[in-house]
């Protein structure tokens, strides 16, 4: 992780050095060589988006840079279009595809309950552009108005009751968000627009759609300039002051009406600009270079990993982590067995068994599987935390990050004194017992977090590092906690390693992480975890050791086992 942000770094220093007329060190060759690196390096999603920027900005000086050679660039992600692109790689990308529509399914259904609580701005905002976009793309101007200057809404947000829309049924507001981000998705192909621009034209359509008066379904607009001169002219002509008053009383009425038509649409637009905040934040879940979500990793056909696969279709058995899958065909149908049962395999499957679940996504005579904790699965979300929690029980700048995360929670509640959280800590913290530290630690995450709220962790924790004199390891631990906050609920890519599952029995079992091997062994309820020759460590729902290859993050549920090595801090 370090070694990567420090790439991206040199990338961004190389790209000033070009901005500046001056050579990069190593020139463009070595320019350009890093970039390569960093094209192909599964980037963290804040990596990524930096990465991203400084190569817009590389791409604009060679645009601007005539009568330059051109260079030969690589597609920046795998979501970039490319002219020409192998086969075997095409179908790769397809499998990615399939398999990050199954994850976002699973994620878009989490998030849809949170939306159908109140008014359900969100959703109506989201059915309005909808039927606007697919009603604007069918126009002539549509490919060539990239800053939406011709675009004129037809289609109001609808209202609560709205019965076409049928907001309030959970299935309608999954496929709803489905297809809000579907469409996202295929946005570049539509016009050519790049990739990164997307959350930029869609957050400029969505402002379209707000400022249009129409589209709050209100009463329209009162002719009071009309009622003034019709006075005026009664005035004019010597009317009756019966008449008079009769249009005084009118003009005054409606200028009250129109007074309380302002306010409504004052409100509802402030709430509509909230929502369309979170519905902007949807396209988080989009793949890297339009979202935040990377890609999923498929590998090559005929690799065969712990918990990853692709093959090519053959009749026969495919191990997959604890499982045994069979690949059988039946009048030239495909089937794909589990425990017994078969299942036509024609797109895209899911089969859960226990607490997980076995992903397989075919196309064409290729089939990708990986083994996935099951939606909601407390394992995922441990390792989550065990991630964080490792940065935090790094001995490292005398438990730098664990002092910066109390400094942290003592500043939300308005407590902070920097003496307080000096480096004479470390030596309480050396002292104490692992277990006692880490039930510390995780109490001080569950704290901090509940403090923040929604609250972004990076301006305070930099406020702080600051005081402590800790500015590079507050920025560490701001980006650990956005990830950790920001990316419910967690998947393998986004746990940023391979994680492996055991299934825990009363028998002694070891577990090798590089060099190292660990004994497990369940007595009773209880695990215990160790090296031979050294006390074994008791393991309740998480678990956090430091080894020479890294550090070993451990969450358990039952009898159920998953671990990931995460880098040293």
């Amino acid at each position: 992780m370090e070694r990567l942000s420090d790439l991206v770094d040199l990338y961004e220093y190389r790209v000033e050095d070009l901005a500046q007329g001056r050579s990069p060190k190593g020139g463009k060759r070595a320019l350009l060589e890093l970039r390569a690196l960093l094209v192909q390096a599964r980037l963290p999603a804040p990596l990524a988006k930096r990465f991203r920027q400084a190569d817009a900005r590389f791409r604009a000086l060679k645009r601007a840079a005539e009568p330059s050679p051109p260079l030969d660039l690589p597609a920046l992600l795998p979501g970039e279009p490319e002219e020409k692109e192998a086969p075997e790689k095409e179908v790769l990308r397809r499998l990615a595809l399939g398999v990050w529509r199954l994850l976002t399914a699973r994620e878009v259904r989490a998030r849809a309950k949170d939306l159908l609580t109140g008014r359900r701005e969100e959703l109506r905002l989201v059915h309005a552009f909808l039927q606007n976009y697919l009603a604007y793309r069918e126009q002539e101007a549509f490919r060539r108005d990239f800053n939406l200057s011709r675009f004129a809404p037809t289609h109001p947000i609808p209202s609560l009751s709205e019965s076409l829309a049928d907001l309030e049924d959970p299935r309608v507001a999954e496929a709803l968000l489905l297809e809000y981000l579907e469409t996202v998705l295929h946005l570049p192909k539509d016009l050519p627009l790049p990739p990164e621009e997307t959350r930029t034209y869609v957050r400029r359509f969505l402002h379209r759609i707000l400022e249009w008066e129409e589209a709050y379904g209100l009463p329209p607009k009162r002719d009071l300039l009309a009622l003034r001169r019709a006075l005026e002219e009664a005035r004019r002509l010597g009317a009756s002051e019966k008449e008079i008053a009769r249009l005084e009383e009118r003009l005054k009425q409606e200028a009250q009406e129109e007074r309380r038509r302002e306010l409504l649409l004052e409100e509802e637009r402030r709430r509509f600009r909230v929502a369309s905040e979170k519905v902007l934040a949807l396209l988080q879940l989009l793949p890297t270079p339009q979202g935040e979500t990377p890609w999923p990793e498929v590998p090559e056909p005929g690799r065969v990993g712990e918990n990853l696969a692709t093959l090519p279709l053959a009749p026969g058995r495919v191990p997959l982590g604890p499982l045994v899958l069979t690949l059988s065909q039946v009048e030239g149908r495909w089937h794909l067995g589990l425990a017994g049962e078969d299942h036509p395999l024609e797109g895209a499957l899911v089969l859960p068994w226990e607490d997980l679940e076995v992903l397989a996504v075919r196309e064409g005579d290729l089939l990708h599987l990986r083994l996935e904790a099951r939606s909601g699965l407390r394992l995922y979300e441990l390792l989550a935390e065990g991630r964080v929690l490792a940065l935090l029980l790094s001995p490292k700048g005398d438990y730098a990050h664990l002092r910066l995360l109390r400094a942290l929670s003592a500043r939300l509640k308005g407590e902070f004194r920097p003496q307080e959280f000096g480096p004479h800590l470390a030596e309480k913290y050396r002292l104490a017992q692992e277990e006692a530290l880490l039930d510390f630690a995780r109490k001080g995450l569950e704290l901090t977090t509940r403090r923040l709220g929604g609250t972004p962790p990076e301006p305070l924790l930099l406020e702080v590092g600051r005081a402590l004199g800790l500015e590079g390891e507050a920025r560490a631990l701001a980006e650990a906690l956005k990830e950790y906050l920001g990316r419910r609920p967690p998947t393998q890519e986004t746990l940023g390693g391979e994680v492996h599952f055991l299934s825990l029995s009363p028998e002694p079992m070891s577990l090798r992480v590089g060099h190292t091997v660990l004994f497990l062994r369940l007595k009773e309820d209880s695990v215990y975890l160790g090296q031979a020759g050294e006390v074994p460590r008791r393991l309740k729902d998480l678990g956090v050791y430091r080894l020479p290859e890294g550090t070993l993050v451990l969450a358990r549920e039952g009898r159920r086992l998953a671990y990931l090595v995460v880098g040293t801090p």
